[in-house]
């Protein structure tokens, strides 16, 4: 069997994947040793190891560490014969050098020597002997081997080359495997970067955020492996910025952030902060002109996109640095419809004790906000024109804006506190009655029932809560009465049992399994810890048992009480 006629010795669908495999350009790491020994990895749904022995186009031998084992020869060693038979004439042959006496003889102590301990003799011996650590240094170092050009863009690109794994939840592990295959890379940038091989390092760096921003969507990266990656490169990168790079690469790098900060992928899922790194660049150079170049047309293609904050604010940052302050004006006033720029202008109108214009500036964001149909920043601005009133110690407005948002707001018991502090003590009682018979009338997903119950026992309105609970609580396993049965057990026991008992009847009727009579159990074990709540229990423990003889794990669980 040779190189022209292999084909004839394998079937037809290893021979078509196998030839796939080669056309992918999936072998990797090719050697090709004296007399005609050649090896390679293969990439496949692990990275495997193949070697083939040739007597000029006659096939001696072959071996591939795939689990193949349907044939002699699998789709990997396909692709080598291909790959081989194709580019055999660019290999030089490698002619054997007689070796003397002592390099045999050091060849086969080699061969028992695990690379720990060769490197712990070449580094002990090295620091003791100048001449032989010059001579490492002239030969082996990175710098020394510039000729040997490595192609990282396609070698980063096979590294996303992965036949999809999932686990028996059906998550997939696409990026988890990926991210595997670019961390020796991202190590090798390290290590590159200690041996001042920085041109080397930055330039694998920014493959690999390149492609993963390029490739992000199409692979799923469950719990966030790639996403790590991508931003070890991008933080290597900033401190390598912070370091005494040479201008040029500073440009490489500004030059390749114009390209990859079009992509929105690098803010949607955090893979990296280019703005940051395009920021850091500036205070190096001094030149913040390619900075606003390349923000300037990303925020051509997005002028209102979740995005856009970020670049402006970059912007802004850019231009403040470099002292321009009438420029950061108008930027400011340009995108005053984005509510974070907005804030920055608000925030310097409140500085400077504009108040009427602060709040006409907070009148214009609710008015957008409202025409695009976005009630959280419409709370947020009446937030702001709160804090504005308490300022000017308007406090008709600020109980105005209290209450509506203590209804429509974020953090409903932050009014409640504000709510408090401006109305008079002794009015307070009457105005938080009026003003709770009416919230209580609002739905409760507006406000929530548990915030309710907060101010309940904060004032101590004890028959509120204990009407709040019989009225709103439903007992289950996932339902614990802690936060409030303190409070209820020593002014309520009557009320509190009479609540147990028809909650667990209803409760017991409507669910079976063991996890859910245990839960039954602990509710009588509660019950009978009230006074006279001993005498319930029992006969609902005699009911339960009456009633459910045949469910024998309720009975095991009721036996326990």
């Amino acid at each position: 069997m040779n190189l022209n006629n292999f084909h004839k010795h394998v079937s037809h669908t290893i021979y078509k994947r196998g030839e796939e495999y080669y056309e992918n350009d999936m072998i990797d790491n090719v050697g090709q040793d004296y007399p005609d020994t050649w090896t390679a990895e293969i990439e496949g749904s692990e990275l495997y190891a193949v070697e083939v022995k040739l007597d000029g186009e006659e096939i001696v031998s072959w071996n591939c560490d795939c689990p193949y084992d349907q044939g002699n020869i699998c789709k990997h060693i396909v692709a080598f014969f291909l790959y081989i038979k194709d580019n055999k004439g660019d290999y030089p042959v490698n002619i054997e050098i007689p070796h003397s006496p002592q390099q045999e003889q050091l060849t086969e102590i080699l061969k028992h020597v695990s690379y720990k301990e060769l490197t712990f003799f070449l580094s002990r011996y090295a620091d003791t002997h100048p001449d032989f650590y010059q001579a490492l240094l002239s030969n082996l170092h990175p710098q020394k081997k510039g000729n040997v050009q490595v192609d990282y863009a396609k070698e980063i690109q096979k590294c996303f080359h992965v036949n999809s794994s999932y686990d028996r939840y059906d998550y997939s592990h696409e990026g988890e495997i990926i991210s595997g295959n670019l961390d020796s890379y991202i190590e090798k940038a390290k290590s590159l970067i200690k041996l001042n091989c920085t041109e080397e390092a930055l330039t694998i760096l920014l493959h690999i955020i390149k492609e993963i921003g390029d490739n992000y969507e199409e692979y799923d990266d469950y719990n966030g492996d790639l996403a790590c990656v991508c931003q070890e490169a991008s933080e290597i990168i900033s401190e390598m910025i912070k370091s005494d790079l040479p201008d040029n690469l500073l440009k490489v790098i500004t030059d390749e952030i114009g390209r990859m900060i079009k992509n929105s992928n690098y803010d949607n899922y955090d893979l990296a902060n280019l703005n940051q790194l395009l920021f850091s660049i500036s205070l190096k150079t001094s030149n913040f002109e390619d900075g606003i170049r390349i923000i300037n047309e990303a925020l051509k293609n997005e002028p209102d996109s979740f995005r856009t904050y970020s670049l402006v604010i970059s912007k802004i940052e850019l231009l403040e640095n470099a002292g321009k302050k009438e420029e950061v004006k108008k930027v400011i006033s340009h995108y005053l419809y984005l509510p974070e720029i907005r804030k920055i202008k608000l925030k310097e109108l409140i500085s400077e004790e504009q108040y009427e214009k602060a709040i006409a500036l907070i009148d214009e964001g609710i008015s957008l906000a409202e025409k695009k149909n976005h009630p959280g920043t419409v709370s947020d601005w009446k937030d702001e024109k709160l804090s504005v009133y308490k300022l000017t110690d308007n406090k008709e407005k600020v109980i105005e804006l209290a209450e509506y948002l203590f209804v429509n707001g974020r953090e409903s018991m932050k009014y409640y506190h504000i709510l408090k502090s401006v109305i008079p003590s002794g009015k307070w009682a009457g105005y938080l009655d009026n003003f709770l018979l009416k919230s209580e009338k609002q739905k409760m997903w507006r406000i929530g029932g548990h915030i309710l119950a907060q101010i309940y026992i904060l004032e101590e309105y004890w028959d509120r809560l204990m009407t709040y609970v019989e009225k709103n609580i439903r007992l289950d396993k996932y339902c614990s009465l802690r936060e409030y049965e303190s409070y209820l057990k020593p002014r309520y026991p009557e009320r509190m049992l009479a609540f147990y008992r028809s909650q667990i009847i209803d409760y017991a009727d409507k669910n079976m399994g063991r996890d859910h009579y245990k839960y039954v159990a602990d509710i009588l074990k509660v019950m009978k810890d009230y006074p006279g709540g001993s005498e319930i229990a029992d006969t609902l423990l005699a009911h339960f048992k009456s009633v459910y003889s045949r469910r024998r794990a309720m009975m095991e669980e009721l036996e326990g009480i």
